[in-house]
């Protein structure tokens, strides 16, 4: 459960959670997902009710433990990474363009996501979201909304830690914690340059989104197919089913859409990549 939520934060949300009449979550336990690393953290998540934490950016090895640590152990079974399939030990390899970005560490991008296929995908969904990403910013800081605006900023530093970017990941901490202290010159003064940064990173990572497949020796999608997926795409976004999602969007793209489709199609697939739950069940209307 992240910490550091819009509207209502992560300890707030699971005292909610403790008084909410038939939970069936009750007793499940709670971790809590948080960029706060200093002294005392634990005792503080403690305190609050959850039965541990861990740091942003997540360490894939770590999540895995700790999951592994408080799943109960009837629901574990352990492989050893030498009984893995040839072609799940088989790694993707990085672009030759890539690695030339400037303002991305591709290392760290690759060790914080714990494999290049992984990277990939979250290079992706950054990059379909820094437009959207930067608009939101720039019209919170506009109103002078700090306290959403703060939340952005916060999001945009571990999502940029995550990818490598780490100059970027810096300016958002540094606007995050002037958010907080209320040192709102520091926001004028910083911000401008900070969103033309992140700007910057839409034309870096351009190529992740050019990549359009020859549907011509596809079988066209009939209007009852179209209407059924988008209807189980529908019933699955109220869930916030992210596998599943993708695995109906992974289907549809085994068919040509008609030319009237495609351009809803792609939008419905980004959000559900995001995966933005409340874009998608709109377009889904």
């Amino acid at each position: 459960l992240d910490h550091r939520m819009p509207g209502i934060d992560g300890i707030e949300t699971l005292q909610r959670m403790k008084t909410l009449p038939g939970n069936l979550n009750h007793n499940t336990p709670t971790i809590s997902l948080t960029a706060n690393a200093i002294s005392g953290a634990r005792k503080q998540y403690i305190d609050a009710g959850f039965q541990d934490y861990i740091t942003k950016p997540i360490d894939s090895e770590k999540l895995e433990n700790m999951i592994i640590e408080y799943l109960p152990p009837k629901k574990v079974k352990l492989h050893a990474l030498d009984d893995a399939p040839d072609e799940i030990l088989e790694d993707m390899t990085l672009p030759d363009w890539l690695k030339e970005v400037e303002g991305l560490n591709t290392a760290d991008g690759v060790e914080h996501c714990g494999s290049v296929e992984a990277y990939i995908d979250a290079l992706t969904v950054f990059a379909m979201s820094v437009i959207s990403g930067a608009k939101e910013i720039a019209n919170f800081y506009k109103e002078g909304d700090w306290q959403n605006y703060t939340t952005k900023v916060h999001a945009l530093k571990s999502s940029a830690k995550v990818i490598g970017a780490n100059e970027l990941s810096n300016r958002a901490r540094r606007l995050e914690d002037a958010g907080l202290s209320g040192y709102i010159d520091e926001i004028k003064i910083s911000t401008d340059s900070m969103l033309e940064l992140y700007i910057s990173f839409a034309d870096k990572l351009a190529p992740l989104l050019k990549v359009e497949e020859d549907d011509s020796d596809k079988p066209l999608i009939d209007d009852n197919q179209l209407a059924e997926a988008y209807e189980a795409l529908k019933e699955i976004s109220a869930s916030f089913d992210y596998d599943t999602a993708m695995y109906v969007i992974q289907s549809l793209e085994e068919y040509k859409l008609p030319d009237s489709e495609k351009e809803k199609f792609t939008a419905i697939k980004n959000a559900a990549m995001k995966p933005d739950w409340e874009t998608l069940q709109k377009l889904l209307e």
